[in-house]
């Protein structure tokens, strides 16, 4: 499939750190198709690729935000992004059509350092993490991909300890991701305990998806804890 700015839709956005609007481009949905998925829910898509474009980067003050991460800074936070904002100013610009894999990685490392100085929520830095390391996956850089999933892991197994989950979904979700993140780092003895907490959840026929995908990769991360102990 022919990539082309035809597949692109504007949003307005409002910056919340100057707080000015700016034009975020998005995927159109009809071009969104999903060929495969990994086991942490890495997406291989046919054409353009939608996580490319979700990270926000403001054109006058160059800060990068998610939808999660939508807030307005604190007069503090904003004094903290400002001392390092003055060699982002021209980036935004170039961010706001068609974006290369490459850009992507950039993005994601620019919304990082943002919500990281800002100190947003662990689950928005987990995220951020997990779909740099599915950037770097794209790329064959395995070195980057490695760090990007073990400081995923790390994130995560904050947000499960120190965030409210409105929704058994996102529980599960949460709880499936820690054992595959385990899994992928290699701490599969971890692994095979948060498979098990998923699996034995006492609502988890709710979704019996995460139930099957533990189970599977259950029996993956018990041959090998065996193999390797």
């Amino acid at each position: 499939m022919q990539i082309s700015e035809d597949m692109l839709y504007y949003s307005k956005m409002t910056c919340p750190n100057c707080q000015r609007e700016f034009q975020h481009p998005e995927v159109r949905s009809k071009y969104i198709s999903l060929e495969k998925q990994d086991s942490d829910f890495c997406g291989y898509y046919t054409g353009i690729n939608p996580i490319f474009y979700d990270v926000f980067v403001c054109k006058d003050c160059g800060y990068a935000f998610t939808r999660d991460s939508n807030t307005p800074l604190l007069d503090e936070e904003r004094a903290t992004i400002k001392t390092i904002m003055s060699g982002w100013r021209k980036e935004g610009h170039q961010y706001g059509g068609l974006r290369t894999l490459d850009q992507a990685i950039k993005i994601y490392n620019l919304a990082i350092l943002c919500q990281e100085l800002r100190n947003a929520k662990d689950s928005v830095k987990g995220s951020l993490y997990l779909r740099l390391a599915w950037l770097n996956r794209y790329l064959g850089n395995q070195e980057n991909e490695m760090k990007s999933l073990q400081r995923a892991l790390e994130f995560s197994k904050r947000t499960y300890e120190r965030e409210a989950f409105s929704e058994l979904k996102k529980e599960l979700r949460m709880m499936y991701l820690i054992g595959e993140l385990s899994f992928r780092t290699g701490d599969y003895k971890e692994a095979v305990k948060w498979y098990q907490a998923v699996i034995h959840h006492p609502q988890a026929e709710n979704y019996p998806v995460f139930t099957r995908m533990a189970r599977s990769r259950w029996q993956d991360a018990r041959e090998e804890y065996k193999q390797n102990n």
